[in-house]
């Protein structure tokens, strides 16, 4: 029997909501270049911002600013960067310090501009597993259900596959996006998939490679700033968060999941972004694909109806919850109808389609130049079942 159909074993563990409110929110973020002549004037040396935070002391929100500004001008260099995000590790972030440096992050660069749409700004962030391919799913989904999805994804890290690795196997297609090209097609088709500009939360990005380098990539409160940072930056009404559990995952037990959720629901409630956290299982690879071209071709059979269950089940819980956050008075089992009725439709295969063709991919090109690839059957040296396959 496969591993994802065994009863008793659901791929969704839970989902936790704050926030959730209804209205429409708005997150303030300034430019950097607000601080005044006179706070430049007393601020402490970046040396003493270091030693501050090397002796146990907490940053405050001016500090830290004044800190990620000096990140992005380069007047910070890359080797009292990384004392920074080694100093954050070994002695830790409030949640005071979590949140400033967040929103610091966040302003720190161009943001999304609103559009003239009555349609929710809502996103989803996975914390990242084998064979997840929700994502591919999940944006066009969203979209026939009504929704906006600005979409910034990530490339693989460690083990785990990259939502723009993915995509950028269909030939021709680029994820490489300006704020303009992004901002017209939220505003003409409600959806757009790409990666992180250079102008788009500058300080994650300089600070991200130094964590990857320096061992400080797991860090709670580094990881809250660097994922809430680019979520702000995207001008969403609310946010849905996928924590992945289980061996295969960042976060291999449900605990931790927790601690992270807990880090990023202070930050999201004091800046006012309603948030859902949704703990799903990576034990096993998610579906029956694992690569990045087979993964797309895997997506789009499951939007045309071809779906394995365990990616069903994953997809429909998160799509139900962002339509949640979009309307307060839409009940559980009213959303995932919802989604399961514009999944038969065949809308999202529609949408899927034309978003590939729109960021310049060519589908059926991609189809004949993968179908004439060699292929290599692995036979089994005696005769049995599977029951589980390390995603790792």
């Amino acid at each position: 029997m496969r591993a994802d159909l065994r009863q008793g074993i659901p791929n969704v563990l839970h989902a936790q909501m704050s926030g959730a409110t209804g209205e429409p929110h708005f997150v303030v973020c300034e430019s950097p270049a607000r601080a005044c002549q006179s706070f430049r004037e007393t601020m402490k040396s970046i040396k003493e911002l270091l030693r501050t935070k090397r002796d146990g002391h907490s940053l405050s929100a001016e500090e830290i600013e004044y800190f990620v500004t000096q990140t992005v001008t380069h007047e910070a260099s890359a080797a009292q960067v990384a004392a920074f995000l080694m100093a954050s590790c070994t002695r830790g972030l409030t949640m005071e310090e979590t949140t400033a440096l967040t929103l610091a992050m966040a302003r720190s660069g161009e943001q999304l501009p609103g559009v003239s749409s009555a349609r929710r700004r809502i996103d989803k962030h996975s914390t990242g597993g084998v064979g997840d391919k929700v994502s591919l799913l999940l944006a066009p989904l969203a979209v026939a259900c009504g929704l906006d999805v600005p979409m910034i994804s990530g490339r693989g890290l460690g083990h785990t596959g990259g939502t723009l690795d993915k995509l950028e196997s269909v030939d021709g297609l680029t994820t490489d996006l300006s704020m303009q090209q992004m901002t017209g097609l939220l505003q003409a088709h409600h959806l757009f998939m790409a990666g992180q500009t250079p102008t788009l939360v500058p300080a994650d990005r300089i600070m991200y490679a130094l964590r990857d380098v320096t061992g400080t990539v797991e860090n709670v409160g580094l990881i809250t700033a660097s994922i809430l940072s680019k979520k702000i930056a995207e001008g969403l009404d609310g946010l849905v968060m996928d924590l992945k559990v289980g061996s295969a995952a960042f976060l291999p037990t449900l605990q931790e999941a927790e601690l992270l959720a807990a880090s990023m629901r202070e930050v999201c409630t004091s800046i006012g972004l309603p948030v859902t956290f949704v703990f799903t299982r990576m034990d096993r690879p998610l579906g029956k694909a694992v690569g990045n071209w087979v993964e797309m071709v895997e997506a789009e059979a499951a939007l045309a109806g071809l779906v394995q269950r365990d990616l069903a089940e994953v997809t429909t819980e998160l799509v139900a919850r962002m339509i949640m956050l979009s309307d307060v008075s839409i009940g559980y089992e009213e959303a995932r109808t919802t989604v399961i009725d514009r999944w038969k439709s065949g809308q999202a295969h529609i949408i899927f389609h034309e978003m590939l063709t729109r960021q310049g991919g060519n589908w059926i090109r991609s189809m004949e130049r993968y179908a004439s690839l060699p292929r290599l059957d692995i036979l089994a040296a005696e005769n049995g079942y599977i029951d589980d396959i390390s995603a790792r």
